[in-house]
């Protein structure tokens, strides 16, 4: 039996301009009845998942930042992690030459050097405003603490980035296409993956009574947990390959699940 669901955000559970179809919320609300928790995890920010759930009109618990932050539904830290300075300082300098924007997030702000018109498209897809600070890198360690590094750009763009920054910082950091526009940089062995088995580790629930649904690649992690992962219609074919059943909304997952008599 399924003990624990878990949706990614973008492209999965909330659409453009924050759009959440009526039907999934229905059937996030009908599973939680049956006393099944749901989970978030997301590259999004906690702060952006908190209203997310509020949206849906239900508690959760929360992986953030792709897997960087940990939260369960009543809001007790369960894990964390975040770059150190150096690390963090080094990864800007050798992606400055890269033709893409580039933000920088905390905990609870995302930051950038400059300010240009696709700073503005793309905080309209955020639940808050990108604070631009020329003086970004030297508060590293200090005022700002970097969780995750993202670049911007068009598709092929983000694709060519992510497979030169495997070169670059292969044993280093991980990466993830999060976004059809956006590349993640994270610190070593933080991921979807690893965010939800210290989640599951402290619900005491295994892998096989976990079910989850994503749509990029940097949900591949934590559908390499579980036998249940479900992957969206539109998502990459690399992605698609990683997962054990395709559906086109949120809704169908649950009700896969209920009609094979897991929930």
């Amino acid at each position: 039996m399924i003990k624990l669901f878990v949706s990614d955000l973008d492209g999965t559970l909330l659409g453009m301009d924050h759009y959440i179809k009526n039907e999934d919320v229905d059937a996030i609300r009908r599973m939680i009845d049956k006393d099944i928790p749901f989970t978030v995890a997301s590259g999004r920010m906690d702060h952006e998942i908190k209203e997310v759930l509020k949206r849906v009109g239900v508690n959760g618990h929360r992986v953030s930042q792709n897997g960087a932050f940990v939260y369960d539904s009543e809001d007790e830290h369960i894990h964390s992690k975040t770059f150190d300075k150096e690390l963090a300082t080094s990864v800007m300098r050798t992606i400055e030459k890269e033709p893409l924007i580039k933000t920088v997030s905390t905990a609870e702000e995302t930051y950038t050097e400059h300010h240009n018109k696709w700073i503005d498209i793309i905080s309209e897809q955020l639940f808050h405003d990108i604070i631009v600070d020329p003086t970004m890198q030297s508060q590293f360690g200090t005022t700002i603490v970097p969780s995750k590094i993202t670049l911007h750009g068009q598709e092929q763009d983000i694709i060519d980035v992510y497979n030169r920054l495997d070169q670059t910082f292969g044993e280093e950091i991980d990466r993830f296409i999060s976004h059809e526009t956006a590349v993640d940089l994270m610190p070593k062995a933080i991921n979807k993956g690893t965010g939800l088995k210290a989640l599951m580790e402290t619900l005491n629930i295994q892998p096989d009574e976990m079910a989850c649904v994503g749509d990029s690649f940097n949900d591949i992690a934590m559908f390499e947990l579980t036998p249940h992962s479900y992957v969206m219609s539109t998502a990459h074919e690399e992605v698609t390959q990683k997962a054990s059943t395709v559906v086109d909304h949120v809704h169908e997952a649950i009700e896969d699940l209920e009609k094979k008599g897991l929930l």
